[in-house]
């Protein structure tokens, strides 16, 4: 059965000729067939290998439309500032991705930015 976690410290960004690069921390094994699936929304489910699903919370606003026109990026393992691997990860964009995020913990970026002005 494939194992969901929330990769909650990534980061997207675009190279000088328009590639889009996910930072995220290092992984045990390595990845096989890796595809992000994306519905433009707060949300994006990489799926790194069969067993291994890694949510990327919050897609930033700015970032969203862009993501929604590549068809590839490329994702970027690091060990702090230290890079362990990198490769190409197709993009396929649906509709909807079928999670119910708040069975899960996620609120959408709104909600969050929201939660968090509230707490000043």
């Amino acid at each position: 059965m494939a194992n969901y976690t929330t990769e909650k410290k990534f980061m997207v960004a675009e190279g000088e000729e328009g590639e889009v690069y996910f930072f995220i921390e290092a992984k045990k094994e390595q990845p096989q067939t890796p595809i992000i699936i994306y519905d433009g929304n707060d949300h994006a489910l990489f799926r790194r290998n069969g067993d291994q699903n890694i949510i990327l919370d919050y897609i930033h606003p700015s970032v969203r439309d862009h993501l929604r026109k590549v068809s590839e990026v490329i994702i970027v393992e690091m060990i702090l500032e230290n890079i362990k691997d990198s490769y190409i990860a197709q993009m396929q964009h649906v509709e909807k991705i079928p999670l119910d995020w708040q069975k899960i913990g996620l609120k959408s970026w709104e909600e969050l930015m929201l939660s968090k002005e509230e707490q000043k």
